[in-house]
């Protein structure tokens, strides 16, 4: 192969790693004895890996605030459940008794708790295992209700979505204790959340309507907690928080029609397609690597204009 090939072969490592270590592969390649299919594919195979590694260079200590605020959210969001069904239950308890309580609220309440302790002390084997029984109570319980409401699992499918980036944050993160910058932020925003189920019965505003002004402003709160880490971490913060982000415009533009569908038709319940159910798996993971390859292009275009 000549030379003018051999830089179109690698043409497919990312810029950054060609300016690098370009001109000492192509001297590799070229002193290869054996050009041919083999060096072509070694050079793809290798290629796909360098794209991998520039997605998550750096992860590890993005993926510990990360897992922190995740689980500090998530557990806000599990103790909202268990408060507001405490409420309910004390409320009309001489009418239902224990009627309101549900098991699978309390477990993931428990299971975000372990989660947050072991990502502040670093352990973990623990914190993937509670992410692993909270990821399975947030799939489990709108699956439950899932062949007469198919929208309970599209309103928990950001929870989904967060509870598997917590999962995700937790295998790769660094070990070792650690009190992120901002998390007094997201602390905020958590209690916000759970105010919703005491604000609710003295609330002008209809009961929806007080958990939705409720939610934007926590997400505002974690926001700010984001924008107060230093430039570089803040980056790879809003690649994680780009699938959540996501969630938004999938559910809202994508399933409209299926949920008024279903709300105006009762009898012939429309159930989540095949095609639509890809949608869900793929639109997450395509906005974080979209947002992470976005962010390689920022990090390199102004390395080059230094």
């Amino acid at each position: 192969m000549t030379e003018i090939r051999y830089r179109r072969l690698l043409a497919l490592y990312p810029r950054d790693f060609r300016q690098e270590y370009g001109e000492e592969m192509l001297g590799v390649l070229m002193a290869d004895p054996r050009p041919g299919l083999t060096q072509v594919a070694d050079v793809a195979r290798g290629a796909v890996a360098a794209h991998f590694r520039g997605l998550w260079a750096g992860e590890s200590r993005a993926a510990r605030v990360v897992q922190i605020f995740g689980a500090i959210l998530l557990f806000a969001v599990a103790l909202r459940r268990v408060t507001g069904e405490l409420f309910v239950t004390v409320r009309h308890f001489d009418e239902v008794g224990w009627q309101y309580l549900e098991v699978t609220s309390s477990l993931r309440l428990a299971a975000w708790g372990v989660v947050l302790v072991a990502a502040l002390l670093g352990r973990r084997l623990l914190g993937v295992a509670g992410a692993a029984a909270g990821l399975a109570g947030e799939i489990l319980v709108p699956a439950r209700s899932y062949v007469d409401t198919p929208a309970t699992v599209l309103y928990a499918y950001w929870l989904i979505v967060s509870a598997a980036l917590v999962l995700i944050a937790g295998l790769i993160a660094d070990r070792g204790a650690v009190r992120p910058k901002g998390s007094l932020w997201v602390v905020a925003g958590g209690v916000v959340l759970v105010l919703g189920t005491v604000l609710a019965p003295v609330s002008q505003f209809g009961a929806y309507d007080l958990q939705w002004i409720l939610v934007l402003f926590a997400a505002v709160l974690a926001a700010v907690a984001i924008f107060r880490q230093e430039p570089r971490l803040r980056a790879r913060l809003l690649c994680w928080a780009a699938p959540v982000i996501a969630t938004v415009p999938v559910v809202e533009f994508g399933f409209g029609e299926l949920i008024v569908y279903n709300m105006g038709h009762p009898e012939s319940t429309r159930m989540i397609s095949p095609l639509q159910w890809a949608v869900l798996v793929l639109v997450p993971a395509m906005a974080f690597v979209g947002a992470s390859v976005l962010d390689r292009r920022g990090r390199v275009t102004a390395a080059a204009t230094r």
